[in-house]
């Protein structure tokens, strides 16, 4: 009888330590459940974060491309006075650029302060022919 009680004992004892350590791996298993589950959570945060920084990006630089196709567009709009523009005016036309405007200026304070004809720009630095016929309608003497 001493003999059949111990080994119940043992097999409670096994029973026990058994259950013990399902109950602990069932623990473990919960707390790495737990953590792979606020990492995933976080690297989604930081993708959608991520996402929405490109996206803003995105629009910012739409909104200064139209910005500034509107800007170009006002630009071709206007008729400058050759002989009483400022540089910041000539550069208000298109194809006109701020060195092209103070070669402009050199060039009309050179001839005495006045041009007689919009064709003498083809004697300044950087004006050819066909960049003349694309400024010459946006510009008077």
């Amino acid at each position: 009888m001493k003999r059949t009680a111990r080994l119940l004992l043992v097999c409670l004892m096994f029973a026990l330590l058994a259950v013990s350590h399902n109950a602990f791996a069932a623990k473990k298993a919960k707390a790495v459940a737990d953590q792979v589950n606020a990492t995933t959570t976080a690297v989604t945060d930081q993708a959608n974060a991520t996402t929405t920084a490109v996206a803003n990006q995105a629009n910012a630089t739409t909104a200064a491309l139209a910005n500034q196709a509107s800007v170009t567009t006002q630009k071709t709009n206007q008729v400058v006075s050759l002989n009483s523009a400022t540089a910041a005016q000539l550069t208000q036309i298109k194809g006109i650029g701020p060195k092209t405007a103070d070669a402009i200026i050199a060039k009309r304070t050179e001839l005495g302060g006045r041009f007689t004809s919009i064709d003498q720009l083809l004697e300044v630095k950087g004006i050819k022919q066909k960049k003349l016929d694309k400024i010459k309608p946006f510009l008077s003497l």
